[in-house]
């Protein structure tokens, strides 16, 4: 009955039968009962627990507690009942296999693997056992073992499904991606509805930026199983790597109907919160984060930087920033201290929240950035920042110089620092390795690829731990860090002492505050003559602006759509070309204070692509600015979407003036209106931040545009607009500008002074030792 899968039936019979049977056939009937249970779904554990005391020396009882105490993920439990069964049955290999599998499950490695090999040895074709020592020689650090173990599970058994998915795991850890997609698709043309194969699958396609099919394959694991944690937080991680928030928002919750406790998603539901300007939400779900896990680091992090506002909605909300930030950090070092011997989960430190916003406030943030880095440096190093001290580098011809970057593509810290750095850089002086921390890729990253010694991405590196192992054993005399700020992978290396020299620069315009960083790369054209006290690194002022730049070939496409909305409003165009979080409220007036001055004439913003909500609460002060002026926001306000690069450079060349954000400049967008001959105004500020613009217009020999007060910015780009209105006058001095542009770049200079002070900072090290 039991072989025939009558087990309703079976089971009413076994029960009658237990009524009135002998001590000597209980056992037997007990563990039928509960394989009968089992086999129906039903929990038969109490039954079978009741048959190895009735009958402990009954092989196939003890076996059968055993799975089942397996499933039920026991391991303890079930590896004593797997001991129990050996004593019965010493040489049973199948006892032994069990065995020594449900010690890998427990972590006891170095145990299963002496099993294991036994079993192998005794029975080389054994195909589960070359599977379970496979991983667990994997799990012990023999990466080159275990994939020869596990080659030859597939070769015996190419139609076991369980052979190609754990070569697929081996050959993923081991970073090599797209052999571990080919194992894991062989697993699901083998069996498609295995849930760890999808889930594994849409990781291997996601490092490899394939965004379309990874997020099929963890929706797929998700209809299979809506509580499939993996699945879901991984589609959740997807989304936020495409700026997908409001679908990221819908993933994380689905996960939480199923798993309301689940600290993890908790954490990054507050994340994206955050990003979609939801920040009383995003606090209230970091708190029941920590009520399900107290000593949760990151999250604790991530509570002390959700203070700091994507925007702000006002200048009283803006000018408060910096003493919330200041308390929350006070919150966070009373809370470390309390028991500095408290484990961190360093992999959640590499994807922690970042106190990226704070840039975004007015002034010098250094000391609050500091007390941020030393908090994280004592999160990773349990001495502080300052106790390491980076492995000596062997001697060589030349010195290594590892360029970590989350943006080796087209973007602003590719082509505005680092296309021209690497193009020029001096190979006889150094050798070039460079660490690409994305996963989007394009004909830029290709480039990149081939000008440099060496190159590592993830789809070589797995995990944190992947790209710290790979610094080890490169062992870079110097590493170069463009954009600390922007990513929390690149935080996260940066906080360590890695190489004996470390320098940052001006991908992301603001010191670092780490102790780890030594240097901070900025331009003499950039900073102000005090500015030295704005770092927490050794400003370095490179020449002209800092960078050596070369723009790149791109056609401008037309844009029918914008300039249709455009006809129906008349006056000079005047563009503000910058993400919604550049717009400080306190500068709000000035724009409208323009419009007052200039009469009819059209505002330009762009729609954020990564925070749409902000744009609109911008658009609402800004309009209420307007107003307050007499103006009518509807004749002077339009807002239009975000435009691809091609589109934008159509938008430059339809517009009469370009604005300046006065609390946060933008280089690459000036850079790119220089080239269009797009009339510039900037209001030069003390920080950095506030400087690029005018450093760019003062290296192209253009200083009329920079303002040195609000009533200035005003003035000058009221006369601007007026001035525009004269096609002969317009035109003159569009071709003016477009004639001075080419002196802002391919300056060599820049990079033969980089080369200089790393060579020098190199031997001043050597000295010191």
């Amino acid at each position: 009955m039991f072989n025939g899968g009558r087990f309703a039936e079976l089971e009413t019979r076994l029960r009658a039968l237990l009524g009135h049977s002998s001590q000597s056939a209980s056992g037997f009937l007990w563990g039928l009962l509960g394989a009968t249970l089992e086999a129906q779904s039903k929990d038969g554990l109490p039954a079978l627990q009741r048959a190895t005391m009735l009958a402990p020396q009954d092989f196939d009882i003890q076996t059968v507690l055993a799975r089942a105490l397996v499933e039920r993920a026991r391991f303890a439990e079930a590896s004593d009942a797997f001991r129990r069964a050996l004593a019965v049955q010493p040489e049973n290999l199948a006892a032994q296999f069990n065995l020594g599998d449900t010690l890998r499950l427990l972590e006891r490695f170095a145990e299963a693997e002496e099993l294991l090999r036994g079993v192998v040895r005794s029975a080389p074709d054994f195909v589960e056992a070359l599977v379970s020592l496979a991983d667990t020689l994997a799990e012990r650090g023999a990466a080159a073992e275990a994939e020869t173990v596990c080659r030859r599970a597939v070769a015996l058994a190419p139609e076991y499904a369980t052979t190609h998915f754990c070569l697929g795991n081996i050959l993923r850890n081991a970073g090599r991606l797209s052999a571990a997609r080919d194992c894991f698709l062989a697993t699901l043309q083998l069996a498609p509805n295995t849930l760890p194969a999808l889930g594994n699958l849409g990781n291997v396609l996601q490092e490899l930026g394939d965004f379309v099919q990874a997020e099929d394959c963890y929706r797929r694991a998700l209809k299979l199983n809506p509580a499939y944690a993996k699945a879901g937080a991984n589609l959740g991680r997807l989304f936020v790597e495409q700026n997908r928030f409001v679908d990221a928002e819908t993933a994380y919750r689905d996960l939480l109907r199923t798993q309301p406790k689940n600290a993890q998603i908790l954490e990054r539901l507050g994340g994206v919160l955050l990003e979609l300007g939801h920040a009383d939400a995003a606090r209230k779900c970091y708190l029941e984060a920590l009520a399900v896990e107290p000593e949760r680091t990151s999250t604790r992090l991530a509570l002390a930087t959700a203070v700091l506002p994507v925007i702000a909605q006002n200048s009283e909300e803006s000018a408060a920033v910096r003493q919330a930030f200041a308390s929350a950090l006070d919150e966070l070092a009373e809370w470390l201290h309390a028991d500095r011997a408290r484990p961190v989960d360093l992999a959640s430190l590499a994807s922690a929240q970042q106190p990226f916003s704070l840039a975004y406030r007015d002034g010098n943030h250094v000391d609050l950035l500091a007390r941020y880095g030393d908090l994280i440096g004592e999160c990773l190093h349990p001495g502080g920042p300052g106790s390491q001290v980076a492995a000596p580098c062997p001697p060589r011809e030349r010195p290594r110089l590892l360029i970590v970057s989350h943006h080796i593509r087209r973007h602003s810290v590719w082509e505005i620092v680092l296309r021209g750095l690497l193009l020029d850089l001096d190979r006889t002086r150094f050798e070039v390795l460079v660490y690409h921390l994305g996963n989007v890729e394009d004909e830029e990253t290709r480039f990149a690829r081939g000008q440099v010694d060496g190159w590592r991405d993830r789809q070589t590196i797995a995990d944190p731990a992947g790209w710290l192992a790979a610094v080890a054993e490169d062992a870079p005399d110097v590493i170069f860090y463009p954009e600390i700020g922007m990513s929390s992978l690149c935080y996260f290396l940066a906080a360590h002492r890695l190489a004996p020299l470390q320098v940052a620069s001006w991908g992301h315009p603001i010191s670092t505050g780490l102790a780890t960083i030594d240097l901070f790369l900025s331009g003499d054209l950039l900073e102000a003559a005090d500015a030295d006290k704005h770092y927490r690194e050794r400003l370095i002022r490179l020449p002209g602006s800092g960078c050596c730049t070369a723009p790149l070939p791109l056609l401008a496409e037309p844009i029918a759509a914008v300039e249709a909305r455009l006809s129906g409003m008349h006056g000079p165009r005047l563009l503000i070309a910058q993400r919604a979080i550049k717009f400080d409220p306190v500068d709000d007036a000035l724009y409208a204070r323009i419009a007052a001055a200039t009469g009819e004439s059209v505002f330009i913003l762009l729609r954020d692509p990564i925070s749409p909500w902000a744009t609109e609460q911008v658009m609402a002060r800004l309009e209420s600015a307007f107003r307050d002026q007499g103006l009518d926001p509807r004749r002077h306000l339009l807002s239009i979407p975000w435009l691809a690069p091609a589109q934008f450079l159509s938008l430059l060349d339809c517009c009469d003036v370009y604005l300046d954000c006065p609390a946060f400049s933008g280089y690459t967008t000036a850079w790119q209106a220089l080239h269009r001959g797009l009339p510039i105004v900037t209001l030069e500020g003390p920080y950095m931040r506030q400087r690029l613009a005018s450093g760019l217009l003062r290296k192209a020999g253009l200083p009329d545009g920079i303002a040195a007060s609000t009533d200035d910015y005003v003035a000058i780009a009221a006369r601007l607009a007026r001035e525009s209105r004269d096609a002969e006058h317009s035109s003159s001095r569009r071709a003016a500008i477009i004639a001075a542009a080419p002196s802002v770049d391919g300056d060599v200079s820049v990079v033969r002074a980089f080369e200089q002070c790393l060579a020098a900072e190199l031997d001043a090290l050597r000295q010191c030792r």
